[in-house]
C-alpha cells in the first residue's frame, strides 16, 4: 500500500516555505510550526503502518553516537555492532533483533536520503534538527517518516544523546502495526533507522 503524503505536492511545500518565513522572525515560531508538522506526518505513518507494518527500517542519527574510530559499515546492516556494543548502535542492534527488523543507520541526511530512494525502506525513523526534518519530508515524500525534533547538541553534533527508549517504542511499532507514539519525541534525542547518516544540518 503507498503512502500519501501531502509533500508530494508543489504546492503543499511551497505553502510551507512561506509559512517558515512568515514565522522566522518571532523567535521559536518556525520550530513550534515544524514540531506541529511532524505530529501530524506521525499521525499519517500511524494510520499507514496500522495496515502495513514494516519490516525494514532506515534509522537516521547523529553520527557522534557512533565510537569515534569505527570502521563498521553500518550502511549494510549492524550485525558486526552485536559482538561490539562499546557505542549505542550495539543496543540498536539488539533491538532491531528483538522486533525481527532489518535496520540500515544513516549519519548524513544527503546519503539517508539516497538510501531511502534506493533501498526503499518500509519506514524512517529520523531525529533531527528541525530544518532538517523538512529537508526530509520534501526529499522523500513517499517513505513513511517517523521524526522527533533533535534537542540538547551544544552546537552541531555535539554532545547529542539517543533516547533509546523512544527509539524501541518506534520500532516496536513500525513492526507491529500498533499506534506510535502521538507527537513529538522527548527533547533529548536523535533520530534513527536505515543507514548511518548525521541529522545536523
Amino acid at each position: 500500500m503507498s503512502f500519501r503524503s501531502p509533500w508530494r505536492h508543489r504546492w503543499y511545500v511551497w505553502a510551507v516555505e512561506a509559512a517558515r518565513r512568515l514565522l522566522r522572525p518571532f523567535g521559536r515560531g518556525e520550530d513550534a510550526f515544524i514540531a506541529w508538522l511532524a505530529r501530524r506526518q506521525n499521525r499519517r505513518v500511524e494510520r499507514h503502518l496500522a495496515q502495513a507494518p514494516a519490516r525494514r527500517v532506515l534509522l537516521i542519527m547523529p553520527r557522534c553516537v557512533k565510537k569515534t574510530g569505527c570502521r563498521v559499515d553500518v550502511q549494510h546492516g549492524l550485525g558486526e555492532c552485536l559482538a561490539c556494543m562499546a557505542c549505542p548502535l550495539g543496543d540498536v542492534a539488539q533491538m532491531c533483533r528483538r522486533h525481527d527488523v532489518q535496520a540500515l543507520v544513516a549519519f548524513r541526511s544527503h546519503i539517508a536520503f539516497e538510501m531511502a530512494r534506493t533501498q526503499k525502506p518500509d519506514v524512517i525513523i529520523a531525529s533531527a534538527c528541525h530544518d532538517r526534518m523538512v529537508k526530509a519530508l520534501r526529499s522523500v515524500p513517499d517513505v513513511p517518516a517517523v521524526l522527533a525534533p533533535l534537542a540538547g547538541m551544544e552546537r552541531m553534533c555535539v554532545n547529542a544523546t539517543l533516547d533509546l527508549a523512544w527509539l524501541e517504542r518506534q520500532v516496536a511499532a513500525a513492526a507491529t502495526g500498533r499506534a506510535l507514539e502521538d507527537g513529538v519525541a522527548p527533547a533529548a534525542l536523535p533520530v534513527g533507522a536505515i543507514a548511518p547518516a548525521a541529522p545536523a544540518p
